[in-house]
């Protein structure tokens, strides 16, 4: 199933996201996925949302491998990161405790783990990608499978999640950018952190990428890369080994003038997008500061 077959499964969102504002008994969920019954003492939006997050996967079968059980927890796990990032720090942590305990304790439960984990949280075509929420899922599953270490299984899937879970918190939006040394289209050794300017793109590419090369001439005649406050700094992967993380070429970076990360391993089409939002957003500054003026 491709990405945007699976991903308009997200339309069943908002329907959870009343439901903790305003909670619907279960029987009139839109929904084929289990929602936990809402006990009626608890009056606020708060509490509904913690009570919804912690209890969210016990009434969901893990050890049916029928296909339509596994359409509804495949629903049921878009719905609940989409609740996530509405919760705190660390009732996600909590939740994300009791969502691994439970699925990766069967076959079935962890075979879709890995799929929806990886499809909807790791995949940067996604529109749910979320390397916060994808975080707080591998570091339970960390924890689960370090008390499990002794089964040669466990330990192999401890070893990848803890590998994958270095990798996401690489240079996260919010993080300070790693620095290092490359060689620029001239030949001339660079570093990063000496580049000044009040917005800088890492563009990642191999040269023998296709799309790399449709990217590469597609800015040179796109005037939202002409902007003189933009600093454009191509290099190849292998120059910033072991730093970032690149899950496809071309990868880009965006970093604002103290080397903070702005967008994170973006396709060209996302970096055009943020392009867009930020121009048309400075753009109302400048006409709002223009009317402040005139009054």
């Amino acid at each position: 199933m491709n990405c945007k077959n699976r991903i308009h499964r997200t339309l069943l969102c908002p329907i959870l996201i009343a439901a903790v504002g305003l909670w619907l008994p279960a029987q009139a969920q839109d929904t084929s996925f289990p929602l936990p019954p809402l006990p009626p003492t608890l009056g606020q939006p708060a509490e509904r949302l913690a009570y919804l997050l912690q209890h969210y996967w016990e009434q969901y079968n893990f050890d049916d491998t029928s296909s339509t059980n596994r359409r509804c927890g495949e629903q049921g796990f878009v719905d609940f990161i989409n609740i996530m990032p509405v919760a705190d720090s660390l009732l996600c942590a909590d939740a994300a405790a009791r969502y691994v305990e439970l699925a990766l304790a069967t076959p079935e439960g962890r075979e879709q783990f890995n799929s929806n984990t990886i499809h909807y949280l790791g995949n940067r075509l996604s529109p749910l990608r979320n390397d916060i929420t994808y975080a707080h899922l591998l570091r339970q599953a960390a924890r689960y499978y370090s008390r499990t270490e002794h089964k040669k299984t466990h330990y192999a899937n401890l070893k990848r999640t803890l590998a994958m879970l270095d990798n996401i918190d690489k240079n996260q939006v919010g993080d300070t950018a790693a620095d290092f040394k490359f060689k620029d289209s001239k030949g001339k050794r660079q570093r990063l952190g000496n580049i000044h300017s009040k917005q800088v793109l890492l563009m990642f590419f191999d040269p023998e990428c296709y799309d790399c090369l449709l990217a590469k001439q597609d800015m040179e005649t796109n005037p939202l890369f002409a902007n003189p406050d933009l600093s454009i700094v191509r290099v190849q992967p292998s120059q910033a080994k072991r730093l970032y993380y690149i899950t496809g070429t071309p990868s880009f970076y965006m970093l604002d003038a103290n080397r903070r990360v702005l967008l994170k391993d973006a396709t060209y089409e996302q970096t055009v997008d943020f392009l867009e939002k930020t121009a048309d957003f400075h753009a109302k500054d400048v006409d709002k500061s223009a009317g402040d003026v005139g009054r």
